[in-house]
């Protein structure tokens, strides 16, 4: 498991979704950096919290993100989230006129 992959866990009847922030943590766990949770089929973002997981209960999203919001909602999660890499991949760099230095 590498830092940066997103994750998708299940606590209790409520999924969480986030990226790995931390590995090697405690007992071998997983920090994931949650940043959102799906309630009834609804993505709800939050503000990111970490949580130790172990890492067989870490599984991947898949298309989840692109099955659930449209890329607006993505983009400004990347932001949130200080990720560069996917900001640019999402806008395809600087051609859609949005700048990672403006925000």
């Amino acid at each position: 498991m590498e830092i940066g992959e997103w994750k998708k866990a299940e606590i209790g009847d409520l999924t969480v979704i986030g990226y790995v922030s931390r590995t090697g943590c405690y007992h071998s766990q997983i920090e994931l950096a949650i940043v959102g949770r799906i309630i009834k089929d609804e993505l709800i973002w939050g503000t990111p919290t970490k949580l130790l997981f172990e890492e067989h209960r870490l599984k991947p999203i898949g298309t989840l993100l692109d099955d659930i919001q449209d890329k607006t909602a993505l983009i400004d999660l990347a932001l949130m989230t200080k990720d560069k890499e996917w900001f640019e991949e999402l806008t395809g760099g600087l051609k859609s006129g949005v700048s990672w230095s403006s925000h």
